[in-house]
């Protein structure tokens, strides 16, 4: 395997299916408007995100809201979260009522 051909594979993986937002599109977004590959977008956020988090984690979900081309699919995205979310919590007090009305009886 040579270097090319790696440099190709993770070319090909950072650049997704085609069309295919990998998470909200910001990175596709934002190829689209400076005509370059969304592989070096996505590389530069894997990068940023190894060296600052948090900070670029916000970064990323605030243009995620600002630009137009992702804004619906980052709520649909966050609405979606929010219900996976609601439903673990639910689940989560369900078991533990049925662990301490379980504890209560005995």
């Amino acid at each position: 395997m040579t270097a090319e051909s790696v440099f190709d594979q993770m070319k090909e993986a950072l650049n997704g299916r085609p069309g295919q937002p990998i998470v909200l599109g910001v990175c596709q977004a934002l190829a689209e408007r400076y005509d370059k590959e969304p592989w070096v977008f996505r590389l530069v956020v894997i990068v940023l995100l190894i060296a600052k988090t948090l900070p670029i984690l916000i970064v990323y979900v605030v243009l995620g809201f600002v630009l137009s081309e992702t804004e619906a699919r980052t709520r649909q995205f966050f609405s979606g979260l929010a219900v996976v979310i609601r439903e673990g919590v639910d689940k989560l007090a369900a078991s533990l009522r049925g662990a301490l009305g379980e504890h209560n009886r005995t």
